[in-house]
């Protein structure tokens, strides 16, 4: 689930600029040395000539795929590549897992009253960082088979 979300929506949409450093042709396009080249993550990852259906959510494309965050595949770039991809990613990614698994086991999560999932804008902002045009609004419904009381008592003893 992270992967995708991150090939669809990923932290940043362009990476820092670089510069070629001696001429070479690419898709066709030559760029001569000394050219600033911005790398476009966003639409690499939805690109139809790297992914089937492109547009459509569908995590279950990474469990089959050999895919990582910092490969030498260079159709899956969230947090860039090589010598220079982003030096915090494997942090970054542990927080993001911790995070998202403690938010679905500890809570259900619906859509507020009144609100059809169908109707909704999922329109994106495309900017320095995309986002949402219009905010996600999810409720939280605190799990009732789950007792924060006894977690928080193994915390203070250590025993978690």
């Amino acid at each position: 689930v992270i992967k995708e979300s991150m090939r669809l929506h990923p932290p940043v949409p362009l990476l820092v600029p670089r510069e070629s450093m001696e001429k070479c042709i690419l898709e066709g396009y030559e760029i001569p040395p000394k050219t600033r080249v911005l790398v476009n993550v966003y639409a690499i990852g939805r690109d139809p000539s790297s992914w089937d259906k492109p547009l459509e959510f569908d995590p279950e494309r990474f469990m089959a795929s050999e895919i990582e965050f910092k490969d030498q595949d260079f159709r899956f770039l969230p947090f860039g590549g090589g010598r220079r991809g982003c030096p915090g990613y494997t942090f970054g990614l542990a927080t993001i897992e911790v995070a998202l698994a403690r938010l679905l086991y500890h809570f259900d999560w619906e859509l507020p009253r009144g609100v059809d999932a169908g109707s909704m804008d999922l329109d994106e902002i495309f900017g320095l960082a995309t986002r949402k045009k219009s905010a996600l609004v999810l409720v939280p419904t605190v799990r009732t088979d789950f007792d924060f009381r006894q977690e928080s008592n193994d915390v203070k003893r250590g025993s978690l």
